[in-house]
């Protein structure tokens, strides 16, 4: 069924709204009449302007309103008014689909209150709980939670969630203006830049200390690098300017300048000034997206809990080197007292790989990685496209296997299978993952169908048989709490139990008939999923024919 107007809500930074543009395309594409609206924070709704396909941007500012809730007393009250005046605004549009790809309380509620007919993503039910609607949707929320095995890109996912994971996509989509190639080109015929120079990009900051590669590591780069030759421009907004000073500090002997343009550009102009670099070294940052989307090459430095498989430059021949160590990827909310794996990322041997980039010479770039496999847990991957059109990021080099190499690989294929359709691969098992687990949680989805199959027929005379059916309710509730528990002993099938738990939790029907038949067909892909990742891993995993249609729902 075609929209006619569709809003896409996304209250995140800058390389979060980057990644939403290949959803916008995919929208277009399927929706070609469509009006489509994206919902962002005031701060970041420039870089909205500048994604083809979208017609309208609404500016929220969020700011404002956290600035009149914490003041208290009567500006609560103009903070009321103000979430009533943008409900009302937002009403006013009459959206018919909605995409919700913020998982704050906060736009779950903002969605609740809108009364659009078909909401994907986070929403508010009527009784006042958080829903997370469409299995993609849910699939991304326990991927978030177990990103050791996460098998899709975060722009893979958004497309998924809005339907459109069948279109082409060119990758993320930025479009530079003019005007602003026009004052980066000034800018940098002042610093002694000229036109058609080759120009390496330096991006020191990142949103937390513990995701920032070390400045010392920059600073020997940057010699490296300036001892070729090479001009080098820093880039990032005002928050980078003292770790800039720092670095220009440590750089005052390279054999050439280089030119400090932090905080000094608009969202317009670093994207005209990363489209004239001729690579970008970084983090997993904003303006690493920006140089996807302009389609400049990444050298990505990914550590912490930066992880290539889910948020890496959604694009083609970037090279990302990931500090794989035990404690990889960490959580979000974790402070490190000692990052020691930021500095297993050596300036000498991003150097190395930058200069392979440079020269396109991937056979060097796979004998690095090679060697990297024999004395350091730092890997090399590059970027690209599956024959789906989906993000991949195979490894550089001959690499021994690891066990989550194998839990993501099968888990995509089993997503892949269940939610779109794909025919399962053939098994090809290394005997680095155990499964076992996935076996015992097959048996216990299979006891979950017993047990609703036994509440269906108890249910059609559930005023002669309360007492059997609240038993057999109770055995349900144990078994739940079972599967749970599983997950949490068993890590490797805790993405198969947190997904279960998730669909549990939005079960559609208010009658106990038809919960229960919910219930079933819950088990029934449960045990569907954990037999697919036993066939895949090796195991002795009977897929039977998934009901596909009952999945999407």
């Amino acid at each position: 069924m075609s929209a006619r107007r569709i809003l896409i809500v996304n209250l995140t930074r800058l390389g979060d709204l980057l990644q939403t543009s290949p959803t916008v395309a995919g929208l277009r594409a399927l929706h070609p009449d469509a009006e489509i609206t994206l919902l962002a924070e005031k701060n970041f709704a420039e870089v909205c302007e500048a994604i083809p396909g979208v017609d309208r941007v609404h500016r929220i500012d969020l700011d404002h309103l956290g600035h009149l809730l914490l003041a208290g007393g009567s500006r609560v009250g103009e903070a009321f008014h103000f979430v009533r005046n943008t409900v009302a605004e937002l009403r006013a549009g009459r959206f018919d689909l909605a995409l919700n790809f913020s998982s704050s309380r906060m736009s779950a509620v903002l969605l609740g209150l809108l009364d659009i007919p078909d909401v994907r993503g986070w929403s508010m039910t009527s009784d006042g709980f958080r829903a997370i609607q469409t299995p993609w949707a849910r699939l991304f929320a326990t991927l978030c939670l177990n990103r050791r095995v996460a098998g899709f890109n975060l722009v893979d996912c958004y497309r998924g969630v809005a339907g459109c994971l069948s279109t082409a996509t060119p990758g993320l989509s930025f479009t530079v203006s003019d005007a602003a190639r026009a004052r980066v080109a000034t800018r940098l015929d002042a610093a002694g830049i000229a036109a058609g120079a080759r120009v390496i990009a330096l991006q020191l900051g990142a949103s937390r200390a513990v995701r920032r590669w070390p400045i010392e590591s920059f600073a020997r780069l940057a010699h490296e690098l300036a001892g070729d030759g090479k001009r080098i421009v820093l880039v990032g907004g005002g928050g980078e300017r003292a770790l800039a000073a720092e670095l220009l500090q440590a750089c005052g002997s390279c054999a050439t300048p280089l030119v400090d343009l932090c905080g000094q550009t608009s969202i317009q102009e670093l994207g005209a000034l990363l489209e004239r670099c001729a690579l970008l070294v970084t983090g997993d940052t904003g303006p690493m997206h920006m140089a996807a989307a302009t389609r400049t090459p990444i050298v990505g430095l990914f550590f912490g809990p930066a992880l290539p498989f889910d948020t890496g430059p959604y694009g083609t021949d970037h090279v990302v080197l990931h500090a794989g160590v035990s404690c990889a990827p960490c959580d979000h909310a974790v402070h490190c007292l000692d990052p020691f794996c930021r500095r297993t990322i050596t300036a000498e041997l991003v150097a190395s790989v930058v200069r392979a980039r440079l020269a396109a010479d991937w056979s060097s770039l796979a004998e690095i990685g090679t060697a990297l496999a024999a004395r350091a847990p730092v890997r090399l991957y590059r970027t690209g496209f599956d024959a789906r059109g989906l993000f991949d990021c195979p490894v550089l080099g001959t690499v021994l296997a690891r066990p989550e190499d194998e839990l993501r690989r099968a888990y995509r294929a089993t997503w892949l299978t269940l939610l779109e359709g794909v025919p399962l691969p053939g098994a090809r098992s290394t005997g680095l993952v155990d499964v076992a687990p996935f076996a015992a949680l097959a048996e216990l989805a299979r006891l979950g169908t017993e047990l609703t199959a036994r509440l269906d027929r108890l249910v059609i005379d559930a005023a002669r048989s309360l007492d059997a059916v609240q038993r057999v309710g109770r055995e349900i509730e144990v078994l739940d709490r079972a599967i749970g528990e599983h997950g949490r002993v068993h890590p490797d099938v805790a993405v198969l139990t947190q997904m279960f738990a998730f669909e549990k939790e939005t079960m559609p029907g208010e009658d106990l008939a038809g919960l229960t038949k919910e219930s079933a067909r819950l088990y029934r892909d449960l045990c569907r999923s954990a037999d697919c990742m036993q066939a895949l891993l090796g195991g002795s995993g009977a897929v039977g024919e998934v009901d596909h249609a009952s999945i999407r729902q």
